[in-house]
């Protein structure tokens, strides 16, 4: 339970790390890199909530492959970031 339990705040780590990011002032985003790290975002929690609800068996993967989908929302973020 102790490798999930920090395999989900990794998640949340890295959620907080793209909040702060499309926080800042005079930068503007592509909608096509908003609308890409909204479906990954999208699907952490669609993960998020088969774990909790014990839809999946293998929470420790169903877990990793959540971290993988924020790190890519996040670098999405990162990447293509415009200042105006």
């Amino acid at each position: 339970m102790k490798v999930e339990m920090e395999q989900a705040l990794k998640v949340k780590s890295i959620a907080l790390d793209i909040i702060e990011e499309l926080l800042k002032d005079e930068v503007h985003y592509k909608e096509k890199d908003l609308k890409h790290t909204a479906e990954m975002l999208s699907r952490c929690i669609c993960d998020l909530v088969n774990v909790y609800t014990g839809i999946t068996d293998t929470h420790e993967s169903a877990l990793q492959g959540t971290i993988s989908k924020a790190k890519i929302s996040y670098n999405t973020i990162l990447a293509n970031k415009q200042k105006v």
